[in-house]
């Protein structure tokens, strides 16, 4: 039997589009709820898959574009 590992802890909504990606990519997962009282949950994977999945995840981190990132810069938001 596969050892499981927390990939993420974060709200349902954002635990629930990750887990769809990795799905849809063939990474088998599972949630648990963390806490009762804020809602938070995790997100697990098995062990043999966690680096697929990191890998999966850091393709779709936002970035910050250059025009942002310049007002960043100058003091502007």
């Amino acid at each position: 039997m596969s050892e499981w590992v927390t990939l993420l802890t974060g709200l349902p909504s954002d635990v629930a589009a990750v887990q769809s990606l990795l799905n849809a990519n063939g990474i088998p997962t599972f949630t648990m709820q963390t806490d009762p009282y804020t809602g938070t949950m995790s997100l697990l994977v098995p062990a043999s898959k966690f680096e697929e999945a990191l890998q999966l995840l850091q393709q779709f981190e936002p970035s910050t574009s250059d025009d942002e990132a310049a007002d960043e810069g100058n003091g502007k938001t």
